[in-house]
């Protein structure tokens, strides 16, 4: 027997009774009792009787530690509030916790009832999980929160009250466990913790930071019941009253305290008048009511139960019991003192053995890996561990019906001879790591990464030891990053790698069989339109659904793949002739007639496609698929929706393109550009009134090339932006020369569909006449009727901001696209160019001539300039002037030139001898 102290607390104001009691011993300090101690034990016991004698004696309460002094004259703690909101840890018995029923009960709910009675105000308890009992007052939902441990960190937000109850907090362990003794044992283990709870403080300050939460002690007391958790901090009257409860408090040991902690109830920071309030409630219930809720929920006192005279008498018996019982414990000591000598030894010995046998074996249950131990010459199973049975899923079968026939998947490779020949090279000294095809007790199948090394166990070195490690989610994910790396991972069709792979084999079969392969290379039309106009999901889902089609439209032995963006690329190989691709090709297209309904949309798309044929076109894979595509190129070039067939002046035709557009990108960096200007003259003077700009690009090699050669392949490569840019620029700035020159010349600059449709165009214009100080009255910006015929939104605005700058518009080449007028009317046109095909034929054909007429009558009743372009002899001009057109331009008033021609013709008044 041992004696401590026991604690009985006042709640009311945090006083704590002391009184003294008998307690076992815990089992485990028996097992460690030195010599030194048992020599000592004779004190022990005269303690043990003083304090027995001490409690018999008396018999009125023990003295309450800082009990309060009678309250008189306690200040007034100001207005009194309608009720208190009382938030506490609705799972912490004796002090909170609810019943079977579900009800609120524990000592802190009586204190407070009683708290309520001496006061007047109603008190409304609020039992919630500690966590959310924390916030609700730190959000304002609760005044007072009770049961609460204080430190420095709560200090900051809380004004606590004085302790009312000291709790010991100890580990406690499974009783199979051996080797917890306090902190430091506790790294190798995941310590359950209630959430919240300030053990989780504690310990984290201590080093250790692996815990499984909880939602309270209750919880955590079942999941140690059910073997989830074998280590865990709690309180120890909680610990105690719901073991008991469960009927399990016989498979628990439990450390010294790891801390005694305080509880409190206190207030947010600063609310001094709500803590007076409390204090002065707590401060009017008498000593004789605490010790009645006290004494309902963990029983009365030892105390009134002996006499003063016969506690006298019992107290001389016990004195010379107590002689007598210290000469024969000394006696006693003495006999075995030699005993205990030699055998402390062997208890130590036995003791440091049983703890490494106990340390293996928890080591050996709880590694993540299966390990099974094989006899070395049967095969026979001696030994499994707990994760073996749980990963095969053999449950409590006994090792001798477990067989490795049945574990294993059956498949080639992974069989139980399999499994034999593997356990020989590792008997040999050989270890053997390998990835095994394993199958469970229930028939599921798994990939398992298997060592396999000699060892000995025992007195036996004639065993294979054999670890097991679940690896099906990483072989999964590696047969996925496989995968994917030859597929694309939006339509899973196969990739490029995978379609190069599958097109030499074709090639090599082909080679042999005389067949014919063919690369077709396709691109949806326009498929850039969908995009912007529905979003990248309606995309994606049409490419899916494209590819879809196409793999329905080939056969199984053909390959669709898909290359990046909206291009597909078809293998078909073992064509007999060029007629069974033709025919293949040709159901590409009709399959792609049948619209797509996708995202509740109805839409249609047309295919470009471009093949190339092997031996013809080709015998490897890069130069099937460069052809392939360069035939795509001319398909789409030829007006979209159709294929064409990979021919070599083609490729001529597709190196000189790409020389082309190399020498665009260097020609702007280079300042190989240059702008001539060619004169329009006003039809009733004869005066110069302005100058078209046109773009030359002066090669240092090839000298001029003409616009034809280089302004499709600069808007089809994107460089006519800033090519453009750069024109409009140098024009501006030639007008305002002019004008500074005192010449009130306008310049005309034309402008390609690709800048009406960018969204920086206005400022480009803006900074342009800004940076050359030019009128905008004098800037003429030339677009064609196709450009309007775009109608999109940015194309509209973009037009409205320049007219509002002052900037002039005019249509050129009227009269051969839709010629609609409602854009004429909307965007304020200043002026209309007659195309120079009507132009040319003026005096030949009176249909251009009727056309030519009607364009400028139009013009005239709409208050605009009607210009006439390809002006080339006298004749055409006269007829201009007789059908009042305004102003004219072409090579018989002046060819393009440099902007000093243009110039000298200006200040000339009627240089061309217009209506002399």
């Amino acid at each position: 027997m041992a004696s401590h102290a026991c604690a009985v607390h006042d709640l009311g104001k945090g006083h704590v009774h002391v009184r003294q009691a008998l307690s076992v011993a815990r089992p485990h300090r028996d097992a460690v009792m030195s010599r030194h101690r048992r020599s000592t034990a004779w004190l022990t016991v005269t303690r043990m009787l003083a304090v027995l004698l001490l409690c018999l004696l008396t018999g009125a309460p023990a003295v309450a530690i800082n009990a309060p002094a009678p309250v008189a004259g306690v200040p007034d703690p100001g207005p009194r509030p309608a009720e208190i909101r009382v938030t506490l840890d609705n799972n912490y018995p004796p002090y909170s916790f609810h019943t079977p029923d579900g009800g609120h009960v524990g000592i802190v709910k009586d204190l407070w009832a009683l708290w309520s009675q001496k006061t007047g105000i109603p008190v409304r308890m609020m039992p919630l999980d500690w966590g959310l009992a924390r916030q609700a007052m730190d959000k304002g939902d609760a005044d007072v929160i009770e049961t609460i441990f204080r430190n420095s960190a709560r200090d900051l937000l809380y004004d606590f009250s004085k302790p009312y109850a000291r709790v010991d907090v100890p580990i406690w362990f499974s009783a199979d466990l051996s080797g917890i003794t306090g902190v430091e044992s506790l790294r190798a283990f995941t310590v359950g913790v209630k959430d919240g709870d300030f053990c989780i403080e504690w310990l984290t300050d201590h080093g250790i930071t692996a815990f499984q939460r909880y939602p309270g002690f209750e919880a955590m007391v079942d999941a140690a019941s059910h073997q989830e958790t074998r280590v865990f901090c709690m309180d120890d009257p909680s610990a105690r009253y719901y073991m008991t409860k469960r009927g399990v408090q016989g498979r628990f040991r439990y450390t010294e305290p790891l801390y005694t902690g305080e509880l409190h109830w206190a207030v947010r920071k600063g609310e001094a008048a709500l803590y007076r309030l409390i204090a002065d409630g707590f401060a009017r219930i008498t000593p004789e009511e605490r010790r009645a809720v006290e004494e309902r929920w963990v029983g009365r006192r030892l105390t009134g139960m002996v006499s003063p005279q016969t506690m006298d008498l019992l107290v001389k018996l016990l004195a010379g019991l107590a002689v007598l019982g210290i000469g024969a414990l000394v006696w006693v000591l003495l006999l075995r003192r030699q005993v205990e000598s030699k055998t402390e030894n062997l208890r130590a010995a036995v003791a440091a053995l049983t703890a490494s046998e106990e340390r293996v074996r928890t080591i050996f249950d709880n590694v993540n890996d299966a390990i099974v131990i094989h006899d070395l010459d049967s095969g026979a199973i001696l030994e499994v561990n707990r994760r073996m049975r749980e990963m095969y899923r053999v449950g409590d079968m006994p090792l001798s019906g477990i067989d490795v026939e049945m574990l294993s998947s059956g498949e080639p490779s992974y069989t139980a001879a399999a499994a034999a020949a593997w356990r020989r090279k590792a008997a040999d000294g050989e270890p053997q790591l390998l990835e095994w095809h394993a199958r469970r007790l229930d028939g599921t199948l798994f990939w398992g990464e298997v060592s396999m090394r000699r060892a000995v166990i025992g007195d036996s070195d004639r065993r294979v030891m054999v670890l097991i490690r679940d690896i099906t989610e990483r072989k999964a994910a590696q047969e996925r990053m496989e995968y994917l790396a030859r597929h694309d991972a939006l339509t899973l069709l196969p990739n490029r790698v995978l379609l190069q792979d599958r097109t030499d084999q074709a090639l090599a079969r082909a080679e042999r069989h005389g067949r014919l392969v063919a690369l077709v290379a396709c691109g949806l039309d326009r498929f850039k339109t969908v995009n912007d106009s529905l979003g990248h999901a309606v995309g994606d889902a049409l490419l899916r659904a494209v590819a879809e089609r196409l793999k329905a439209a080939v056969r199984d032995t053909d390959t669709v793949s898909r290359g990046g963006g909206d291009e597909f690329i078809l293998l078909l190989s073992g064509r007999p002739d060029i007629d069974a691709v033709v025919e293949t090709v040709a159901s590409l297209h009709e399959a792609m007639a049948e619209p797509f309904q996708v995202g509740g949309q109805e839409l249609t798309v047309t295919l470009s496609s471009g093949v190339a044929l092997a031996p013809a076109d080709g015998n490897d894979f890069a130069t099937l698929l460069k052809n392939a595509d360069t035939a795509l190129h001319h398909a789409k070039a030829a007006g979209r929706d159709t294929h064409r067939f990979y021919a070599e002046a083609m490729n001529a035709e597709a190196v000189a393109h790409l020389s082309t557009r190399s020498g665009l990108r260097r020609a702007l960096e280079r300042g190989e550009f240059l702008i001539h200007y060619q004169p329009q003259i006003s039809l009733e003077t004869g005066a110069v009134t302005g100058a078209e700009a046109l773009l030359r690009w002066n090669h240092p090699e090839k000298g001029m090339v003409p616009p034809g050669a280089f302004i499709p392949i600069a808007e089809d490569s994107g460089l006519i932006v800033p090519i453009g840019a750069w024109v409009l620029t140098e024009a501006c700035r030639q007008a305002a020369q002019w004008h500074a020159r005192g010449l009130s010349l306008s310049v005309a600059v034309n402008l390609s569909a690709l800048q009406l449709q960018r969204g920086d165009l206005v400022p480009t214009v803006t900074r342009a006449l800004a940076d050359s100080g030019l009128d905008p009255l004098l800037l003429e910006l030339e677009l064609t009727e196709s450009m309007l015929i775009q109608n999109t939104e940015l194309v509209m605005e973009n037009l409205r901001r320049l007219k509002a700058m002052g900037v002039q518009v005019s249509i050129d080449d009227f009269g051969t696209g839709y010629s609609n007028l409602s854009y004429i009317g909307r965007l304020a046109v200043d002026k209309l160019k007659i195309d120079r095909g009507f132009v040319a034929d003026l005096t030949r054909n009176p249909d251009s001539a009727k056309i030519t007429a009607a364009v400028i009558q139009m013009a005239h009743s709409l208050n605009l300039t009607a210009v006439a372009e390809g002006v080339e002899d006298s004749e055409t001009l006269e007829t201009l002037r007789a059908l009042r057109c305004d102003v004219a331009q072409g090579y018989y008033l002046g060819r393009p030139g440099p902007a000093e021609a243009v110039e000298r013709a200006a200040r000339q008044g009627n240089p061309f001898k217009v209506g002399v």
